[in-house]
């Protein structure tokens, strides 16, 4: 049986994703398209001349958002301005969307689509991560937006919502940012991991319709409308990844994590005691710890280097099943830029050129899954 969808578009360039979304899903869905007064502008004529797009009050009899509500098995906002994003997070039902959006109540789709200082604004986040908490935030995503830029906050296509309201294809983790090593109650070992390379991937595979798990450290933003857990210490880390992995098709290990550990001293060591001397601990070998427990898990693990070196005796040690090598020398930490190579146990498979790590997390994916 064919689900109903009501499909609301607000005014924004990319309303012609919506009219082709329902072309290509006309057969899977019974729609209903609901509009905002500025979203009428950008809708083709031919589509207004053969759709039935509700929008004015005055047009309509009745009570269509409690009618509409009802009705309703799946409410897409696709695409959804920082405007309407707003109303909604704060309770406005000043049109028949956003009334209908409130007698709906939770789980609506949320596709944002703005250019990219819209998105990234604070209020705008802060918006997306009120209604994460009982609705589904899809996107955006990074790419071409309008007059020539490119950035976040570019409308998902068609099949990445198709694929995100169906969940198909597969549960993701991905890990992301440095860890911390208590020396004392005070003071802590890490290194300048940024987190930007795993954040990236974390959203494209959110973009394009996967159950991603962003596990990462408690520096990091988190990503609206998906699960965000937090770690601080390796040990954390480990933790919540062997929480999380039951059922996971893949795992992105891109965590920076400290290569040892410490004997923590309780309270603040002061200068005052001279000079001192930290008992520095191997840590274990998170990635073949987790790969032994869970070897159906496709593993990709991260590698900063200082060389280029195809580091095959490495990737055989982990066990894991790709390795992406970064030579931190030619990509500083913290930069936007990333230049990578990825080998399996036997080849190399994929060398990019410096890309923003954006760029860089949509070819990983396209090259590995």
């Amino acid at each position: 049986m064919k689900k109903n969808v009501l499909l609301a578009v607000t005014g924004s360039i990319a309303c012609s994703k919506a009219e082709l979304f329902i072309k290509q899903y006309k057969n899977q869905y019974n729609f209903k398209v609901i509009s905002t007064y500025n979203a009428l502008q950008f809708l083709s004529d031919e589509f207004k001349n053969s759709h039935r797009i509700l929008s004015d009050w005055e047009d309509l009899e009745g009570t269509p958002h409690i009618e509409l509500a009802r009705w309703t098995d799946l409410f897409i906002i696709y695409p959804a301005t920082g405007n309407v994003i707003a109303k909604i997070a704060n309770g406005i039902a000043d049109d028949l969307l956003t009334s209908t959006s409130l007698m709906f109540g939770s789980g609506i789709y949320i596709c944002p689509a703005m250019h990219e200082e819209m998105y990234l604004n604070n209020t705008t986040q802060n918006n997306l991560k009120k209604l994460s908490q009982n609705n589904f935030i899809v996107g955006s995503r990074y790419g071409d937006l309008d007059i020539g830029d490119r950035g976040y906050g570019r409308l998902i296509e068609p099949l990445d919502l198709k694929n995100n309201i169906e969940k198909s294809l597969g549960k993701v983790i991905v890990t992301s940012g440095p860890t911390l090593e208590a020396i004392d109650d005070v003071k802590v070992i890490t290194n300048k991991s940024s987190g930007k390379q795993g954040r990236a991937i974390a959203i494209e595979l959110t973009s394009r319709g996967y159950e991603t798990i962003y596990i990462h450290s408690s520096q990091i933003t988190p990503i609206p409308g998906i699960e965000n857990v937090e770690f601080t210490t390796s040990s954390e880390l480990l933790t919540t990844i062997n929480e999380h992995v039951v059922g996971t098709d893949y795992l992105f290990m891109t965590a920076a994590v400290a290569d040892f550990t410490v004997e923590k001293q309780s309270g603040k060591i002061s200068r005052d005691s001279g000079n001192i001397h930290l008992n520095l601990i191997p840590n274990i070998d998170l990635i073949k710890s987790i790969k032994q427990n869970n070897k159906d898990v496709v593993t990709i693990a991260f590698s900063a280097q200082i060389n280029d070196d195809l580091n095959f005796d490495k990737i055989k040690r982990k066990n894991c099943d790709y390795l992406v090598i970064n030579n931190i020398l030619d990509n500083n930490f913290g930069s936007d830029f990333n230049k990578i190579k990825i080998i399996n146990k036997n080849n190399l498979v994929y060398e990019s050129d410096r890309k923003l790590k954006s760029d860089i997390a949509y070819e990983l994916i396209d090259v590995l899954l």
